[in-house]
C-alpha cells in the first residue's frame, strides 16, 4: 500500500498514509479552488496514473515542474520511487544501500499489479482503478454511467473490465481463443477463394461438382483396370517371346563356339605346314640325343607337301567360317536388340497412360475444390457455433455480476438511508449496460447509488484503492453521507477521499474525520502555497 507522499512544492511536504480511510480536509465553508483535486490528481501520479501532467497543467505552470518521493509497503518491505512531470514516462527506484535505478512507466505498473497480488487474468493495474479514481477533471463521474472510465469508453472495454475483476474472464477467454483461431482458418481458406485459387461454389454447383468427380474417378478406375489387363497381356507375350529369342541365342551362339574352333584348327594347320617348324628339330636333340632329325625332317617335308597341295581348298575353308562367324554375331546382335526393345515397349502403353495422368490431375483439382468449400462450411458453421457459445456465457457471467452487485447494492444503500429507500439496478447486457435509479434520482441520492456500485465493486473484487473527490458527496444528505464516511472504514483497504464543510457533521464524525485526515487545507492554507486562480 501507499504509506506516504512527499512533494516539496506542497504546503505539507510530506503526506502519511494509514490502511484504510485516507480525507483530504478542505475548509468549513466550503472555499473552492484550494488545490483538493490537484492533490488527489498527485496520489492518482503517485500511483502510475498519468492525468496530473494534462489536466494540472496550471499547477505546473505555475509552482515550476513537480517531484514526488512515493514509499510504498508489499509484505513489510519498503520500495520507495521517484517520479516528476518533467519526465513521467520514467520511474526512479531508490534502493535501501542508497543506489537508484531506472524504471519505465510500464514497469512501475507491473510492479504495483504484483505489489497488489492482482490475478493474471486481471486488467492491468491502471486498467483496474481508473474507473474508481473518481477525481475532478477525469470526467468519469456521471452517476448514469458509473462504469464510464471516460465518457465515449467503448462497452466492449467496459465489458471486458467487469469479466476480468470478477474473474470470469477465463471462462469465455478459453472460448476466445479458439474462435480466434477458427476465424484465421477461416482467413486463409477464404483467401484462398478471394485469389481465385479456388472457385466459390453455391450450394447447387458443389452437387454438381461431386457428381463429376464421383464421374471421373469411375473413369480412372477402369482405365487402371484396363492397364492392368494390357500389362498382364503384354507380359504374357513378352515372356514366350522372350524365351523363344533366348533359345534361339543359345542355339547361334553354340554354332558360333564351334565355327571358331574349327577356324582355330585351320589357321593352326595352316601355321604348322612350315619350314620354320623343321628348326624345332634341333631343339629336340637337346633332350633326346638318340633322335634321328633326318628321319623327322623327312617326315615334315612330306607334310609341307601336302599342305602346299590343300593350301587352295583349306583357305577357302577358312574364307567360309569366317564368313558364318560373322553371320552367327550378327544374328545374335540382332536377337539381343530384339529382347531390348520388346522389354522397352512392354512397360509403356503410352496412351492409356497420358490418359491416366490427365484425368488424375483433374480428380485432385476436383477434389481440392470439394474439400476446401466442405472445409470452409465447416469452418463458417463452427465459427457461429463459438460465437453462440460465447454470447452465451458471456450472458451468462454477466448475469452472475449484475445479481452480486444488484444485491450488495441493496445492502448498501438501506445502510445508508432509512424507510425502505429505491434501489439501484444495474443490467448488464451483451452490448451496453443500464444504471437505473429507479424510483429516487435525485443528485444527492444518484452519486450515493454511484458510490454504493463503488462499494460493491470494493468488497466483490480485488479492486485494491479507490479515490473519491468531493464531487461524489456535495450533493448528499448529511445523514446520508455519515453513514457513508463510515463504511469507507469498514474496508480493509485504503481509500483517498476529499471532505469540507466539516462542521455541519455530528462529533463522531468530526472525530473520525480529524483521525484520518492526511492533509488540511482552507483559503489561508493552499496545496501549493499560493494561488493563481485571479485575475492579475
Amino acid at each position: 500500500m501507499l504509506i506516504s507522499l512527499e512533494c516539496t512544492q506542497l504546503i505539507q511536504s510530506k503526506l502519511i498514509f494509514n490502511d484504510s480511510l485516507n480525507v483530504l480536509l478542505g475548509s468549513n465553508d466550503g472555499t473552492n479552488s484550494i488545490g483538493k483535486s490537484s492533490v488527489l490528481m498527485l496520489i492518482d501520479f503517485a500511483f502510475g496514473g498519468e492525468d496530473f501532467c494534462k489536466l494540472c497543467f496550471d499547477v505546473i505552470e505555475n509552482v515550476g515542474e513537480i517531484e514526488i518521493r512515493a514509499e510504498f509497503v508489499f509484505n513489510e518491505i519498503s520500495y520507495k520511487f521517484l517520479r516528476n512531470t518533467t519526465e513521467p514516462d520514467k520511474v526512479i527506484y531508490c534502493h535501501i544501500d542508497g543506489d537508484e535505478s531506472i524504471k519505465t512507466l510500464d514497469e512501475f505498473k507491473r510492479f504495483l499489479s504484483m505489489g497488489y497480488s492482482l490475478p493474471l487474468n486481471y486488467p492491468s493495474f491502471r486498467s483496474t482503478v481508473n474507473p474508481y479514481f473518481r477525481i475532478w477533471g477525469k470526467d468519469n463521474y456521471n452517476p448514469n454511467r458509473p462504469l464510464h472510465s471516460f465518457p465515449n469508453e467503448p462497452y466492449l472495454k467496459i465489458r471486458t473490465h467487469l469479466l476480468k475483476i470478477f474473474e470470469y474472464y477465463t471462462l469465455v477467454d478459453d472460448l476466445e481463443k479458439n474462435k480466434t483461431k477458427i476465424e484465421n482458418k477461416k482467413k486463409t481458406i477464404q483467401g484462398m477463394f478471394n485469389e481465385g485459387f479456388l472457385p466459390n461454389l453455391k450450394k447447387k454447383e458443389l452437387t454438381l461438382t461431386k457428381k463429376e468427380l464421383s464421374s471421373l474417378s469411375t473413369k480412372l478406375d477402369e482405365i487402371k483396370h484396363e492397364i492392368e489387363i494390357y500389362a498382364l497381356s503384354v507380359n504374357e507375350i513378352v515372356n514366350n517371346n522372350n524365351l523363344k529369342l533366348k533359345k534361339e541365342k543359345t542355339e547361334l551362339e553354340n554354332q558360333l563356339f564351334h565355327k571358331k574352333s574349327q577356324l582355330l584348327r585351320i589357321e593352326n594347320n595352316l601355321k604348322f605346314g612350315s619350314y620354320a617348324n623343321a628348326k624345332n628339330f634341333e631343339k629336340l636333340s637337346l633332350y633326346f640325343p638318340n633322335i634321328n632329325e633326318n628321319r623327322l625332317l623327312e617326315i615334315e617335308k612330306f607334310h609341307i607337301g601336302i599342305t602346299k597341295i590343300l593350301k587352295d581348298e583349306i583357305l577357302s575353308e577358312k574364307n567360309k567360317l569366317d564368313e558364318s562367324i560373322a553371320h552367327l554375331e550378327d544374328s545374335i546382335k540382332k536377337i539381343d536388340e530384339e529382347l531390348k526393345k520388346t522389354l522397352k515397349d512392354s512397360d509403356k502403353p503410352i496412351t492409356l497412360v497420358d490418359t491416366l495422368l490427365e484425368l488424375s490431375i483433374q480428380e485432385k483439382k476436383l477434389k481440392d475444390i470439394v474439400s476446401y468449400t466442405e472445409l470452409k462450411a465447416n469452418v463458417d458453421s463452427t465459427v457461429i457455433i463459438l460465437k453462440s457459445e460465447i454470447d452465451k456465457k458471456v450472458i451468462e457471467c454477466l448475469e452472475n455480476i449484475q445479481n452480486l452487485l444488484n444485491n450488495a447494492m441493496a445492502l448498501y444503500i438501506d445502510s445508508f438511508y432509512k424507510d425502505h429507500p429505491a434501489h439501484p439496478t444495474i443490467k448488464l447486457s451483451e452490448k451496453n449496460y443500464e444504471f437505473s435509479h429507479n424510483a429516487d434520482s435525485g443528485t444527492g441520492k444518484s452519486y450515493a447509488n454511484l458510490i454504493a456500485l463503488d462499494f460493491s465493486i470494493f468488497e466483490q473484487t480485488k479492486l485494491p484503492v479507490l479515490i473519491h473527490d468531493l464531487i461524489l458527496f456535495k450533493n448528499i444528505e448529511t445523514h446520508a453521507f455519515e453513514k457513508i464516511l463510515k463504511t469507507y472504514v469498514k474496508f480493509n483497504k485504503q481509500s483517498f477521499i476529499a471532505v469540507d464543510e466539516l462542521k455541519k457533521y455530528d462529533n463522531e464524525i468530526i472525530e473520525l474525520v480529524k483521525n484520518k485526515t492526511f492533509l488540511e487545507l482552507s483559503a489561508n492554507r493552499l496545496a501549493f502555497k499560493k494561488s493563481w486562480k485571479k485575475l492579475k
